[in-house]
């Protein structure tokens, strides 16, 4: 009696996933949209509420006095970073049927706000603590010079929010229409997220070239982002996807990558 091994080419689609674990990464990626929603603004306001605009003594000795809080604050925005990594790799999977090549491109542009935010965000946050702080490293500068640098890194890390932004706006505009084309998530979450794409779009360029109105894009981006944000998050919680609409996008892929 001979038995056949039958194997697959390199080149072979991914098997997908099976019902359960389709419903447990909906779950994971509403639970990360949501953390994203608790942590962050608790994470900025903890940082941003020690900076006094336009005073440098008061904001170096606020970090001073209450260092723990702001090291709190960089904390949770480490944790943003890593929590956005993990979700581009989710949702790429989830909306993977609909179209690899935009699923990627969602996924990547998610990765890169996450980079931007570390390589700059994190980056002046670690430099406001040594220019604040008791080490060697700026003893050519006098106390007042020191506060001067931490009011700067601070003040550079509200532009470089606007930087990332762009890359997050990407990301959404990618995974709103996604949405919208899945047939497998409500239509009316792919608008919503879309639009809150065009928000962080508006504040970003209209901050940069109209810094005056800055209140104003503040305003737009919260009026747009966080209805799309939410409601596709809860909506992954508690809904998830038509499991039987995913299989049949994710079949309809397969073949035609034959």
């Amino acid at each position: 009696m001979s038995t056949t091994t039958v194997t697959q080419p390199a080149d072979a689609a991914p098997a997908s996933p099976t019902r359960p674990r389709l419903r447990r990464l909906t779950r994971v990626a509403g639970a990360l949209y949501l953390a994203i929603f608790v942590i962050y603004p608790l994470a900025t306001f903890a940082r941003a509420s020690l900076v006094v605009p336009g005073d440098a003594a008061a904001t170096a000795a606020n970090v001073r006095t209450q260092e723990a809080l702001f090291r709190w604050g960089l904390a949770g925005e480490a944790l943003i970073v890593i929590i956005e990594i993990v979700l581009a790799g989710v949702l790429y999977t989830l909306l993977r049927p609909v179209s690899r090549s935009m699923s990627l491109a969602g996924a990547l542009a998610r990765v890169a706000e996450a980079v931007v935010m570390a390589a700059g965000c994190l980056v002046t946050s670690v430099l406001t603590l040594v220019a604040v702080g008791d080490s060697g490293a700026l003893a050519a500068f006098d106390a007042a010079e020191r506060d001067s640098l931490a009011l700067y890194f601070q003040e550079a890390n509200d532009g470089i929010v606007l930087i990332w932004g762009f890359c997050f706006a990407l990301s959404l505009l990618l995974t709103g229409w996604l949405v919208m084309r899945s047939g497998f998530l409500p239509r009316f979450a792919g608008i919503l997220l879309a639009l809150a794409g065009v928000g962080y779009l508006v504040q970003s360029f209209g901050t940069f070239l109209a810094p005056g109105l800055a209140g104003t894009w503040e305003t737009i981006v919260l009026v747009l982002a966080i209805p799309g944000e939410l409601v596709f998050a809860l909506w992954l919680i508690v809904k998830g996807v038509d499991q039987e609409a995913w299989h049949a996008a994710a079949a309809r892929a397969r073949r035609a990558q034959v």
